[in-house]
């Protein structure tokens, strides 16, 4: 079974269209992995959906804010029991 951060990688990758080598933990979203407010808003409608049957579960503007880099969607992830 694929870690947590493979899953997320593979979000990322599809939605943000970069090479999965270039997704790594500390990759910031905006500054190493180019999106744009657009983009974000897409992704994190996309982690929605692809954790949505392991718990149930929104991320919310002011949470959204807060996640810069692929380690913060992780960690909001863990946070809400998805491991």
């Amino acid at each position: 079974m694929a870690t947590l951060f493979e899953r997320v990688r593979d979000v990322v990758v599809s939605q943000l269209k970069v090479p999965a080598e270039e997704v790594t933990p500390e990759a910031h979203l905006i500054d190493d992995l180019r999106a744009d407010s657009l983009d974000i808003v897409d992704l994190t409608i996309a982690i929605e959906e692809a954790f949505a049957s392991e718990s149930e579960f929104e991320i919310r503007d002011e949470d959204a804010e807060n996640i810069r880099t692929v380690q913060d969607i992780i960690d909001f992830l863990e946070q809400h029991g998805i491991s």
